[in-house]
C-alpha cells in the first residue's frame, strides 16, 4: 500500500458531529471550566440526595436533546438496564451558554423540550455576565448573579461565585 493509499483510506473514516449528536454547541475551556465546578459543587453538597449527572443524552421530543448537567432523584444505577438515551427526565437540567449560542436559546430549549417531558426546572448559565438563570415551568424566572442560587423545585443551593471561580470578565 502506498503513502496516498493510506490518506484516501484515512478520509473514510468521520467524526461524528458532536453538534448534530447532542443538539448543542461544542464547548470550550469556560464551559468545560464551570461545568466541572458545578459538577463537583453539586456532588459534594447534594450528592446524598441526587445523582448529579454529566451529558446524559435524554429521550425528548421532538428530538433527543443533551443537557451539561442533569440532577435526578437518588438512585443506584444498573449495569443491566444501559439504554442509549434516558426516557426517566431529571429533575433538572443544567445547560451552560456556549460562545454560538444566546441564553435565549436554551430557554426555548427548556420549554421546547425539557418542560414538555417533564422537568422542574432548567437553569442556564451565562458566563459573560457569570450569572444563572433558573427557568420554571410556571414562567417564573430567577437570575442569580451573587450570593447563592436557589432553586425552588429541589431546594439546591450553590454560591454564584464558587460556579465562576477561575474566571475573569
Amino acid at each position: 500500500m502506498m503513502k496516498d493509499d493510506v490518506f484516501v483510506e484515512e478520509s473514510r473514516f468521520t467524526e461524528p458531529d458532536y453538534e448534530t449528536e447532542r443538539n448543542k454547541p461544542m464547548p470550550n475551556r469556560i464551559h468545560g471550566h464551570i461545568q466541572t465546578k458545578l459538577l463537583v459543587r453539586l456532588d459534594q453538597g447534594y450528592g446524598d440526595q441526587f445523582n448529579i449527572e454529566s451529558e446524559v443524552t435524554l429521550d425528548t421530543k421532538p428530538k433527543s436533546s443533551t443537557p451539561d448537567i442533569a440532577i435526578y432523584p437518588k438512585e443506584t444505577l444498573s449495569l443491566k438496564d444501559i439504554r442509549p438515551k434516558a426516557t426517566e427526565m431529571p429533575l433538572t437540567t443544567i445547560e451552560i451558554q456556549s460562545p454560538s449560542q444566546s441564553p435565549e436559546d436554551l430557554v426555548a430549549k427548556a420549554w421546547e423540550y425539557y418542560f414538555p417531558a417533564g422537568v422542574k426546572s432548567a437553569w442556564v448559565v451565562i458566563p459573560s455576565i457569570k450569572g444563572v438563570r433558573i427557568v420554571l415551568p410556571n414562567n417564573q424566572n430567577l437570575l442569580f448573579i451573587s450570593g447563592e442560587i436557589q432553586d425552588p423545585t429541589n431546594g439546591i443551593s450553590v454560591p454564584v461565585d464558587k460556579i465562576f471561580e477561575g474566571i475573569e470578565l
